[in-house]
């Protein structure tokens, strides 16, 4: 098992420099991680570096967020970026050697993490006397549920007999062995209910809007940490995912119940989610000072070929063209998107959700507020929460599920269905569920959830739903050393 053997090696601890041999760096790895947790200052440097790692490339940064998902969506296109992997990804060549490359680069990142977040907490069970210690124990079990339930949803079939991944809990070199979609399901959950017992207390605390004043530095900003509702948010999309509404209903509601996090104004769609986290949205995310430098490349520029944009009609998409998706079940009186209207130019072609345009432009018309602090992108917000909700209650408390859906409409600037007189079905909240997550990652979990088939403008077809499309292929070296 080369592969995560190398990983956990590599995963000792965030400030060993090389692993190319792990007798020889072992003595002085224990000594650095001697001194790493020797105090409370200790154990949060290493999890702020937790927190740091999901800003690379490999990670949330770009593939684990936009840069994979949204291709193999069809949402965004790119025929030539610096790794050479995009076009062929768009058309499903998962056997592309830069697609190869791109795909273990994700795995290996995703582990080198979760091997990062199973040596503070095994750490942790040495040290019980730490003021902060069940915050700092909750926000890692919650996080690495967070990591192993993408790896699964990207890597496995939504099948729960089938062969899922490696669940690992433990700082070890010994193989980690496979488990089935349904057991890594099983111990996803267990990883987030001890996660929601360790951080019961912030139940009283986070209250919007947030001072961030605590005398605990710890506790401030709390959005940028794996706090108790993005533990309850990460439920509700893990209960949704696995087809168990009735609790995908209990948890996203709790989130919306806390009134902590509220829904954005129509005018806000330009900028609620434009490289910052949002002050009304953001449930989780993660702060970064790169990222903005990375999407200045990779959408900002709009180089030919080499910038990553939506299909439009204008660049010849057929199936499934961007400006398509926003007219969907739309306002009989022709009401504007405001998601559209104001993360789209038409004009200069423009897509400016997910990026900082602001800065990158020289800080020109910047809305207040709109400092370093913010930096970042958002991994979890509120508006998935109320359209989870709409969803799972459909069929069992539909006012409910129609005041959740309407809800969220009406932030975006659309009238809602109760008024418009329209019943609500499953189409249309999966029509919304498009719209809405556009360009975050998520749109491919839906469809894969459902079985949908897929529209790909870069084929120029719609492809039927499958597993050869919907599950990535476990890179080939996790199975070199395994006896099976």
């Amino acid at each position: 098992m080369k592969k995560l053997l190398y990983i956990l090696c590599a995963a000792g601890i965030l400030t060993a420099s090389s692993c190319d041999s792990f007798l020889d760096v072992r003595p002085e790895t224990e000594r650095v991680e001697n001194d790493q947790f020797k105090d409370a200052q200790g154990f949060e440097d290493a999890i702020y570096g937790v927190y740091g790692e999901l800003q690379n490339t490999n990670s949330y940064g770009r593939y684990m967020y936009w840069g994979f998902t949204e291709v193999l969506a069809s949402n965004l296109g790119c025929y030539e970026d610096e790794a050479q992997f995009a076009q062929p990804l768009s058309e499903f060549d998962y056997e592309a050697n830069e697609v190869q490359t791109v795909i273990a680069d994700m795995w290996t990142e995703a582990y080198k993490n979760i091997g990062y977040i199973n040596n503070i907490l095994a750490h942790l069970d040495e040290r019980p006397d730490l003021t902060l210690h069940d915050y700092y124990r909750g926000e890692m079990l919650g996080l690495r549920a967070f990591l192993h339930f993408d790896l699964l949803r990207l890597f496995a079939p939504t099948d729960e007999s089938a062969q899922g991944i490696p669940y690992v809990t433990t700082y070890s070199y010994a193989v980690k062995p496979f488990y089935t979609v349904g057991e890594v399901y099983d111990f996803i959950l267990d990883d987030l209910d001890e996660a929601e017992r360790l951080l019961a207390p912030e139940e009283n605390e986070m209250a919007y809007p947030r001072t961030d004043d605590n005398v605990r530095a710890f506790l401030n900003f709390r959005t940028t940490h794996f706090n108790l509702y993005a533990v309850w948010a990460t439920k509700a999309r893990v209960y949704w995912m696995r087809g168990d509404m009735p609790n995908a209903a209990t948890y996203a509601e709790r989130v919306i119940d806390s009134q902590k996090f509220p829904l954005a104004s129509p005018q806000e769609m330009g900028d609620y989610l434009a490289g910052k986290l949002s002050e009304e949205e953001t449930i989780f995310g993660v702060y970064s000072g790169s990222y903005i430098e990375s999407v200045r490349e990779l959408i900002f520029n709009q180089t030919s070929f080499v910038s990553y944009h939506p299909y439009t009609e204008g660049s010849g998409a057929s199936v499934r063209p961007f400006e398509t998706i926003y007219i969907t079940d739309g306002d009989e009186e022709g009401s504007t998107d405001f998601r559209y209207s104001l993360q789209y130019d038409a004009t200069s072609g423009l897509w400016s959700k997910i990026i900082d345009h602001y800065t990158l432009e020289g800080g020109g018309n910047t809305p207040s507020g709109w400092d370093t602090r913010h930096d970042g992108f958002t991994l979890i917000h509120v508006s998935e929460m109320y359209l989870i909700a709409a969803e799972a209650l459909l069929h069992t408390d539909y006012d409910s599920a129609l005041a959740y859906f309407d809800a969220e409409l009406s932030s975006r600037g659309l009238r809602g269905f109760a008024t418009r007189g329209l019943t609500l079905t499953e189409e249309n909240i999966y029509n919304e569920y498009c719209k809405e997550l556009f360009g975050e990652g998520q749109v491919w979990f839906n469809m894969k959830r459902l079985g949908r088939d897929i529209p790909s403008n870069a084929l120029g077809r719609t492809l039927p739903a499958s597993d050869t499309y919907y599950v990535v292929p476990i890179p080939d070296d996790e199975f070199e050393y395994r006896n099976e």
